[in-house]
């Protein structure tokens, strides 16, 4: 009786530890919840000074963490005002369970990244994908504080794939978990 009741005890042990690490469980994104909520941004760099709003949260029954992103950058001497709009999906590659992500925007740029957690849970980031004779970039987002994260986004040119220079950083205040 007690291997009968030791072996239902462990089967259930692992397939309690196997639902808290899949994608629509609750624990599947724990180490972007200090990600999750409603943004306010504020920030800059080439494109010049901008402000905005962003959401991050999961869908599709847990499978996805997704970033919706508007910018407003005010116009200039050198240039109209203009918006920037862009989605970010958050997935578990079924190949290899890899963390992923796919970026779009309303400038026609479709970005993937290999994502990954910094030890202790401070920083993501987001690494292109090296294309031979492309830009590669990468996005880190840092925690701040409770409710405060930067992001910085980096481009490296054609050919040098690590020689990453920013193009725009920016703080976040969370307004709504």
């Amino acid at each position: 009786m007690n291997l009968r009741t030791t072996l239902v005890a462990l089967t259930l042990l692992s397939f309690s530890t196997l639902q808290a690490q899949q994608p629509g469980s609750t624990n599947a994104w724990k180490d972007f919840d200090f990600l999750v909520g409603e943004w306010t941004w504020v920030g800059g760099g080439h494109p010049g000074q901008g402000k905005g709003v962003s959401t991050f949260a999961a869908e599709m029954d847990g499978t996805v963490l997704v970033r919706k992103t508007h910018l407003d950058y005010p116009a200039t001497k050198e240039r109209a005002a203009f918006a920037h709009d862009d989605l970010l999906y958050l997935y578990r590659d079924p190949q290899d369970n890899s963390l992923r992500a796919i970026f779009f925007d309303n400038e026609d740029h479709v970005i993937r990244y290999a994502v990954t957690v910094a030890p202790g849970g401070n920083s993501i980031e987001f690494l292109s994908d090296a294309a031979p004779g492309g830009t590669r970039c990468r996005m880190t987002y840092a925690r701040a504080g409770a409710d405060s994260v930067t992001e910085k986004f980096e481009i490296a040119p054609p050919g040098k794939p690590n020689d990453f220079t920013t193009y725009v950083e920016f703080v976040a205040k969370r307004v709504r978990k």
